[in-house]
């Protein structure tokens, strides 16, 4: 089975390097149940269990296609990412389909019936998940774009929004559109705040709302007289 596909969805997580990847395929486990080469469309075609699997990736698929001109990618039918980390910390991904451009170190993720749902594992156990319609991932500019019924979910809180920006630099999420909304716990009392932009902050946990601002928090019980 050819190596490459691997290597392309390898990129749809984390941007490598050309000789990066190749060190990532040696002592890999490659499977896949068909392999068909179309020289009429120059293109390579992946059948039924298509899997990957090494000490920091295990990826799984039904379909893919290699577009050899345009080098292009396209994975479908219940993709499946793991990706470990040397801190500790993993992240998994769940979708319908997906294309990536080898060129232009781009990727596109997509629903089906269900939307994309993540998982990320920090190093100190700590989980963040989310799920959206639809991910644009530019791997050189390390920016992630979380697009259509975006929704994140932290250790006290959920966030609800129409779309979600991730930038690695700032590690953070830019949340807008549709007015956002986060509702939580804080020091044991409910609370929501909302305005027309909202920012996450991964590592600290940290929320920044920007125009419009609005929110509550629930009162705390009065104490009861003897």
């Amino acid at each position: 089975m050819s190596r490459f596909i691997f290597s392309a969805m390898l990129a749809i997580i984390t941007p490598l390097s050309a000789g990066q990847r190749d060190d990532f395929m040696r002592g890999s486990v490659v499977k896949s149940d068909k392999w068909t080469m179309d020289r009429a469309n120059d293109r390579e075609i992946f059948e039924g269990a298509v899997s990957f699997r090494n000490a920091a990736y295990n990826l799984k698929a039904d379909h893919a296609v290699y577009d050899r001109k345009p080098r292009t990618w396209t994975v479908k039918g219940s993709v499946y990412c793991l990706r470990k980390f040397l801190d500790g910390s993993n992240i998994e991904l769940y979708c319908d389909n997906g294309t990536y451009r080898e060129n232009f170190e781009q990727a596109e993720l997509f629903r089906g019936t269900e939307l994309i749902k993540m998982k990320y594992l920090s190093p100190d156990g700590k989980i963040l998940r989310g799920r959206c319609d639809r991910i644009n991932s530019d791997n050189t500019k390390a920016v992630m774009d979380f697009l259509g019924n975006f929704y994140l979910q932290t250790e006290n809180m959920e966030i609800f929004s129409a779309n979600g920006f991730y930038s690695d630099a700032e590690r953070s999420f830019l949340i807008y559109g549709s007015t956002p909304v986060a509702v939580g716990i804080r020091d044991g009392r409910d609370f929501a705040m909302t305005g027309e932009k909202m920012k996450y902050f991964k590592d600290t946990g940290d929320v920044k709302l920007y125009n419009n601002v609005a929110g509550w928090v629930k009162s705390g019980e009065k104490p009861r007289g003897n």
